[in-house]
């Protein structure tokens, strides 16, 4: 915090200085709740596709070379794919009952 008050890295200063000029003339002009979910958005428009960039160079990276003693290939009985498989929709399911309900805000506390 002191870097950024005392100018220490002026490239950094500057940043902090202008996302707070932008955060303080956005609320001067819309809600809170809607600079906040902007604010939100924006941040998830620049993580998403670096996450997902780094996903697929890790998808495309060659996998280390493992011992020959300690590479064994392994598979589930049918039993137990078929148990994952259920269990996986369960969550996922409820994983988007939740979404829905948080987004489509049906209670505004649960939501925030």
């Amino acid at each position: 915090v002191w870097e950024l008050l005392l100018w220490r890295v002026p490239e950094r200063s500057a940043l902090a200085l202008l996302v707070a000029l932008v955060a303080l003339g956005s609320l001067s002009r819309f809600s809170a709740v809607a600079v906040v979910a902007h604010g939100a958005l924006a941040v998830l428009a620049v993580t998403v596709p670096l996450r997902l960039r780094q996903v697929a160079l890790r998808a495309l990276r060659p996998p280390p070379a493992e011992p020959p003693a300690r590479a064994q290939p392994w598979s589930l009985s049918e039993e137990q794919q078929q148990r994952w498989a259920r269990c996986l929709a369960r969550h996922a399911i409820a994983a988007a009952r939740t979404l829905t309900r948080l987004f489509l805000v049906h209670s505004v506390p649960e939501s925030l």
